[in-house]
């Protein structure tokens, strides 16, 4: 039962997830990057002269999804390079989500940085569910970026995701070694995924083992959850990484919007209320117009939060 239930909520994200395209996205077209050590999708801006960049991590459905690249697309149109990476799941890439070198994306950045149409002091990275763990584990090691936004975020490493199989070993790995990380709370009896992860934070040895240290990071942090989160307790997260940060008078800034009515869908580009497909986006909580409003919501605010570190100044 433990091992059905996994696979499937490792699964749900990628399926339930509506093929909406919003009007932005249509007209930008990405740049395919195929190469041994990076595999992602490249967006650039109808602008002249260098821009700011994004890498933008998408989470367990892998390889490089349409909602992120629907996010991709929409974050070009609004004036930003953006690389869409793939960390795992595409053709020659590790087929499930565990002991991922965090070097894949530092590699990324480093490469993104290096592009001519790049403003290489003007670099952030955004990601969603198990993104932006990664996100949040690569901004506190990358003191280059300049914001770092995490959407249903952790505040800790967790075991990776292997589809049907019980995975024991971390998400990550860094120079080869395993990221520590906290273990899942399975207490024997089988009470959802959801309690997997919040049962592994209430074990106040266990749940510190996988703690992120954001405090190294000098990105601003902007964290976004939905409060009816079904697959992880992404609202308690985000405040444990908020409360640190407080704690830590950490001067970037740390921002946190939280959506009483939305869950695990709570970030992406808005969504048309009249799409047969909104309803799917409530599938891992929340209500449908709970959803919808945040997502428009935490678009906009995102967006003006990316604007006034990255393009100070700037005519827009």
């Amino acid at each position: 039962m433990l091992l059905t239930a996994l696979a499937l909520a490792a699964a749900l994200p990628i399926a339930t997830l509506p093929p909406i395209v919003p009007p932005e996205a249509i007209a930008i077209a990405p740049r395919p990057i195929r190469q041994p050590d990076l595999i992602g999708n490249l967006y650039l801006p109808d602008r002249t002269g260098r821009a700011p960049a994004i890498l933008l991590l998408g989470g367990s459905e892998g390889g490089l999804g349409q909602a992120t690249a629907r996010e991709a697309a929409a974050l070009a149109a609004h004036g930003y390079v953006v690389l869409q990476l793939s960390y795992f799941g595409s053709p020659g890439q590790p087929p499930a989500l565990k002991s991922i070198p965090i070097e894949t994306f530092t590699h990324a950045l480093d490469w993104l940085k290096a592009r001519p149409e790049v403003a290489a002091d003007r670099i952030g990275i955004i990601g969603t569910s198990k993104g932006a763990e990664a996100a949040l584990l690569v901004a506190s090691r990358r003191p280059d970026l300049k914001i770092a936004v995490m959407a249903a975020p952790s505040s800790v490493v967790w075991p990776g995701i292997g589809g049907a199989e019980m995975v024991t070993e971390s998400s990550w790995t860094e120079g080869g070694q395993p990221v520590p990380f906290t273990p899942y709370g399975w207490t024997g009896a089988w009470k959802g995924i959801h309690a997997l992860y919040a049962d592994g934070l209430a074990d106040p040895a266990k749940g510190a083992l996988g703690t992120i240290p954001v405090e190294r990071s000098r990105a601003a942090i902007i964290l976004v959850c939905g409060e009816a989160d079904t697959l992880w307790p992404a609202c308690p997260m985000a405040h444990a990484v908020e409360a640190r940060l407080r704690q830590a008078q950490y001067r970037p800034g740390v921002t946190v919007l939280s959506y009483a009515d939305a869950g695990h869908f709570v970030f992406g580009t808005p969504v048309d209320t009249g799409s047969p497909d909104a309803a799917r986006l409530a599938s891992l909580g929340g209500t449908t117009d709970g959803v919808i409003a945040a997502r428009t919501d935490s678009w906009t605010k995102v967006l003006a939060a990316l604007d006034r570190v990255l393009r100070p100044g700037e005519a827009r």
